[in-house]
């Protein structure tokens, strides 16, 4: 089953930590911890941990625990697509924050029927343009 895009703001946000995060880890090259993570990206170590766990379940990063554990990369970046990485964040069913976000009147409920052909467009296009960068070219374009 496909995943679709979760419209919310905090999905971008959530979605531009991970991408910094990840670009880190292929700079690296190794294992890196979140606390050591979340220091460099100026964010919390619990708000990473939650995010990076999604990227875990979908076999993006791998684990190690003990003193020197932390998070690596399970794939190769020239192979890993921002798609594949945006895909991994999804929580919400298909636009359910954009759908949220309309009242329960009559019209609300009519806009929300009327909008869902667009939404579904721009899900389409926003992974269209994902697909076609990889975390390679992340790491290329900050400059290393």
């Amino acid at each position: 089953m496909a995943k679709t895009r979760n419209s919310g703001a905090l999905q971008y946000k959530t979605f531009g930590l991970v991408l910094q995060a990840l670009v880190l880890l292929a700079r690296k090259g190794n294992t890196c911890s979140s606390c050591e993570l979340a220091e460099l990206l100026s964010s919390e170590a619990t708000l990473l941990r939650k995010t990076m766990a999604k990227l875990t379940r979908e076999q993006i990063l791998t684990t190690k625990e003990g003193r020197d554990g932390g998070y690596a990369l399970n794939r190769v970046p020239e192979e890993l697509t921002l798609a594949e990485i945006y895909q991994a964040l999804e929580d919400e069913s298909r636009c359910q924050a954009g759908n949220d976000t309309m009242c329960g009147t009559v019209l609300g409920g009519q806009l929300k029927e009327a909008c869902f052909d667009i939404f579904e467009e721009m899900d389409r296009s926003m992974m269209t343009v994902l697909e076609k960068y990889t975390l390679a070219d992340m790491v290329r374009k900050s400059g290393c």
